[in-house]
């Protein structure tokens, strides 16, 4: 019984036991499964912890990089700024230096400009004041210098008798007694008075406007190197005299201006004058020839080939007289249908390979050369003035103190005495 029945419970107990094994066995396993699930997880976590540390120090290190290359990129952004801004005030101050320098030079020019003026000296006086070899009234007297023209002050020399300048007009060297002139600052002021300005063109060929409009009517044109006077001037437009009677306008940006004084006479420039006045009025007819009426105009073209320049200006003289009894045109172009004085005098000397201007004062201006009364010849071109020194009136010299001429639009083309108006100005010799 008893070993049946420890037969019977051995089993049991070795079940037991082997169950109790077996659980001891999975639970070891269990263990070691929840150990290694633990170890794995630690090895993950710490794993995932480099891993984020890894990430963390990539981020930090991206961050610092970007950080850096945001300085980097701040700071080129700053240096371009600086350099941007550098280059504004480099090219600013270059504009100030520059607008300094051109303000220093125009006003350096305007000083230049006004002690130039300050050291000339007009003359003040009713007629006439001689100028002198020496500072005293004693001295020769080597030139005259009329009211308005003016002088080169070089010294001024004080004698018991007032102060006497030192002084160049023109030709002329000498001294002139100061109380009868305009100097310093006071001649600055008023040298507007005494001073002629010309508008010399510089295109090919200008054209002069009724009106100061490109539309406005054309009255005739300037050729290139002429001059004309100037009445007023504007940025744009310039009025001028075109003509003796006639008065336009023309584009500002094709000329420069020119001015012109009055200087002294030497006392032999006018005792030659003089005499040859005379000479020039005792020989004249004092009268006028004109065509006689409904007289038809032929004319003869002029030769082509002169052996002597005296040949040329008879022939010069026998053209011009052929147009005798024309009709004066202002701004005429035509010899034949009329013309205006210095219209007639350039068309004439044309036909013999003459340019001359086609208004007065360019022709006295700016053609030949001036000589005296005593040196006049057949052909020379004889100039007179409505105002005392600005021509505005000119014809031929025919000899025997007479010249031919476009009068005016009541007489149109007349041979007159050289004397036939007291404006009488000078000749210019434009042949030889």
């Amino acid at each position: 019984m008893k070993v049946k029945l420890l037969y019977t419970v051995f089993p049991c107990l070795l079940l037991a036991l082997t169950c109790d094994m077996g659980l001891v066995a999975r639970s070891q396993e269990q263990d070691m499964a929840a150990v290694q699930e633990e170890e794995q997880t630690s090895e993950q976590d710490i794993s995932y912890t480099a891993g984020v540390a890894q990430i963390n120090d990539e981020i930090e290190r991206e961050e610092e990089a970007g950080q850096i290359s945001l300085a980097a990129g701040e700071a080129a952004i700053a240096q371009d700024i600086i350099d941007s801004d550098a280059a504004e005030l480099e090219s600013y101050a270059q504009e100030q230096r520059q607008s300094q320098e051109a303000e220093a030079v125009s006003e350096a020019s305007h000083g230049e400009s006004e002690n130039e003026y300050s050291n000339l000296a007009i003359a003040d006086v009713n007629n006439y004041v001689n100028v002198r070899s020496t500072p005293n009234t004693e001295g020769e007297i080597v030139g005259k210098m009329y009211d308005g023209s003016v002088a080169q002050v070089q010294s001024i020399t004080t004698e018991s008798d007032g102060d006497w300048f030192q002084v160049i007009s023109g030709e002329v060297e000498g001294y002139i007694k100061a109380e009868f002139f305009i100097y310093g600052d006071a001649a600055a002021e008023v040298i507007d008075n005494y001073v002629t300005h010309y508008a010399v063109v510089q295109a090919d060929r200008l054209n002069v406007r009724q009106e100061p409009d490109t539309s406005a009517s054309r009255i005739g044109y300037i050729d290139h190197g002429e001059k004309a006077q100037i009445i007023e001037y504007g940025e744009e437009w310039t009025k001028i005299r075109y003509t003796e009677d006639t008065e336009g306008y023309v584009a500002s940006e094709f000329i420069t201006i020119e001015e012109e004084f009055i200087y002294a006479k030497s006392i032999a420039e006018e005792q030659a004058e003089q005499a040859a006045l005379q000479e020039l009025q005792e020989r004249a007819a004092h009268t006028e020839q004109t065509a006689p009426e409904n007289t038809t105009i032929v004319v003869t073209p002029p030769a082509t080939n002169y052996t002597t320049n005296t040949e040329l200006r008879s022939a010069i003289v026998q053209y011009a007289m052929q147009y005798l009894g024309t009709p004066y045109v202002h701004g005429g172009r035509s010899l034949a249908s009329g013309t205006d004085c210095s219209g007639f005098t350039s068309y004439i000397y044309a036909e013999f390979g003459y340019s001359l201007s086609r208004t007065p004062q360019g022709q006295w201006g700016g053609n030949g050369r001036s000589i005296s009364v005593s040196e006049i010849q057949p052909g020379d071109i004889v100039c007179y003035s409505s105002n005392g020194s600005k021509c505005t009136h000119v014809g031929i010299y025919i000899g025997n103190g007479q010249i031919v001429h476009e009068a005016n639009s009541r007489k149109g083309t007349i041979v007159s005495d050289i004397y036939y108006d007291s404006t009488f100005i000078g000749v210019k010799n434009v042949i030889d």
